[in-house]
């Protein structure tokens, strides 16, 4: 898509390593407000920020700021996506965290196959600047669907809590 927006081979290649590094330095960051704040308000925070990421980079911008801009794409993109896990696994009872996690790593695993086929279908059509929207429009779904889950239940403990302590050793 970077190709088709005007940049040349050499950049765009050097796009996919910086929107990594970003990704790298994403999860640090993301980890840590995540222990703070919660999986959902750092997920929603940061696909929101993705999403103006990726719609900036529509726009034909001198190659240093587009650089900036992917960087902190690859920043909130791939740590928002560690973020839904934390969220997933948080708000789910004990009985079915492990399903809850694995339909979310499923669900996860069906937009790595379809956002590419995506993306090739519009440029496929010529469609440079509309991939970047509908890419966009991901992340404020994504952010829409993390509020519309709600608080997280705070479960207090119980005294079957108390009498069955979890032991490391089994």
């Amino acid at each position: 898509m970077m190709r088709a927006a005007g940049y040349d081979l050499g950049s765009s290649l050097g796009f996919v390593i910086v929107i990594n590094l970003g990704g790298i330095v994403g999860m640090l960051i993301g980890g840590m407000l995540t222990d703070r704040f919660g999986g959902a308000r750092i997920g929603a925070i940061w696909f929101g920020a993705t999403a103006v990421g990726v719609y900036l980079l529509s726009v034909h911008m001198p190659l240093a700021v587009t650089y900036l801009v992917v960087f902190l794409t690859g920043l909130f993109l791939f740590s928002a996506q560690a973020m839904i896990y934390a969220t997933v696994a948080a708000r789910s009872d004990a009985d079915n965290r492990a399903t809850a996690v694995g339909w979310t790593s499923g669900m996860g695993r069906f937009g790595a196959v379809f956002g590419p086929w995506l993306g090739g279908q519009l440029l496929a059509t010529g469609s440079t600047t509309t991939g970047f929207t509908v890419f966009a429009a991901a992340g404020v779904f994504s952010l829409i669907f993390i509020g519309l889950t709600g608080p997280p239940s705070v479960k207090r403990p119980t005294d079957r809590d108390a009498a069955h302590p979890v032991s490391v050793t089994g």
